[in-house]
């Protein structure tokens, strides 16, 4: 008696366990015909195509210069007897820096004065006998020469001395100095370094499509990395009449370096340049692209089905990117869903 109910309890557990299996690969199965029919309509959601004139921003790197940097060089001989400005100095145009020795170069001054100023007085002499027939013409016209050639030696003599007395052709700081009293120095030897980086200069590159775009006394915004949250404004001085190698166009932008936060030339430097757009033009999201961007393909709807369709791009301008071909203002571009679509996919769209 105790083994029939220990086996009818059994069979019962035996039957239970085997409705529970049953049970659940019919709900399973439930569930698959479910999601069949759930997925046959894939949610996602679409952008329109937009026609817009846009801003386009462009930008290009280069290195501050300085406008004035330049070396001066000497323009006579001698032992150098005074120094009066030094690197780290600043000075002004004329402004004199050192001296050469020039006491001989005095007297040959004197000397070419005293001469010119004896023949000026020689000509107004034999000017007057002139006119009396007191003299020959050929003996005035010797006189009119040698005033001539004695202006000239006295001139040279004066510029000689004027070159003994070294000024500064710019205003500016003398970033380096390479002479000193006592030493000899020769014609063409470098003296001083001066810079001015009151204005610094921006020489920037440009493609042939922009370079026509740039026009001379436009107003550009640069940035340095130096100040990151600082904008400064120059001015285009200069635009490139041919490309370079790499065909591009340079474009000269000059700034006026002033106020508390100074540049310096070497600093590196980014130009921006604003370019507004008349014409419309056709612009999509660029989250909406598949593919490559030398490939680039979209999904469109059209009657709730999605269509894969090849289009043609240019420039991007932050999240747009321009459509030259294959889409139009009406069409319905997917921008969130794409990875479950194929081409006649049945889709819905959500708000």
């Amino acid at each position: 008696m105790k083994k029939a109910v220990i086996s009818l309890i059994s069979l019962t557990v035996v039957g239970l366990i085997a409705y529970t299996l049953y049970a659940n690969k019919e709900e399973m199965k439930a569930d698959a015909k479910l999601s069949e029919v759930t997925s046959a309509v894939i949610p996602v959601k679409v952008v329109s195509v937009k026609k817009i004139a846009l801003e386009e921003k462009v930008s290009a790197d280069g290195v501050f210069i300085a406008k004035t940097d330049l070396a001066l060089l000497s323009e006579t001989q001698g032992k150098v007897v005074r120094v009066y400005k030094e690197k780290g100095s600043h000075v002004e145009k004329g402004e004199l820096l050192a001296q050469v020795e020039n006491d001989l170069i005095q007297s040959e001054v004197a000397a070419a004065q005293a001469n010119y100023e004896k023949l000026q007085s020689d000509l107004e002499r034999f000017t007057k006998l002139s006119e009396n027939d007191a003299v020959t013409g050929r003996q005035l016209e010797e006189v009119k020469i040698g005033l001539k050639n004695a202006e000239a030696q006295y001139r040279s003599a004066k510029k000689r001395l004027e070159n003994t007395y070294i000024r500064a052709t710019a205003s500016g700081n003398i970033n380096d100095d390479f002479i000193q009293e006592g030493a000899f120095v020769s014609p063409g030897a470098k003296l001083y370094e001066i810079v001015d980086i009151s204005v610094l200069k921006l020489n920037v590159k440009v493609s042939a499509t922009e370079v026509l775009r740039v026009k001379e006394g436009d107003e550009v915004k640069i940035t340095s990395s130096v100040y990151p949250d600082t904008q400064f404004t120059g001015k285009v001085t200069a635009v490139a009449s041919k490309a370079d190698a790499a065909l591009k166009y340079g474009v000269e932008i000059v700034l006026q370096n002033k106020g508390d936060k100074t540049l310096k030339p070497g600093m590196y430097a980014t130009a921006f340049f604003s370019f507004h757009n008349e014409e419309e033009k056709y612009y999509v999201d660029r989250n909406t692209l598949i593919g490559s961007v030398q490939d680039p393909q979209v999904f469109v709807v059209e009657d709730s089905v999605a269509k894969l369709r090849d289009i043609v791009i240019g420039e991007t301008h932050n999240d747009l990117i321009r459509v030259l071909n294959g889409l139009d203002q009406n069409d319905k571009v997917v921008i969130s869903g794409q990875i479950n679509l194929a081409e006649g996919t049945r889709v819905k769209v959500l708000d």
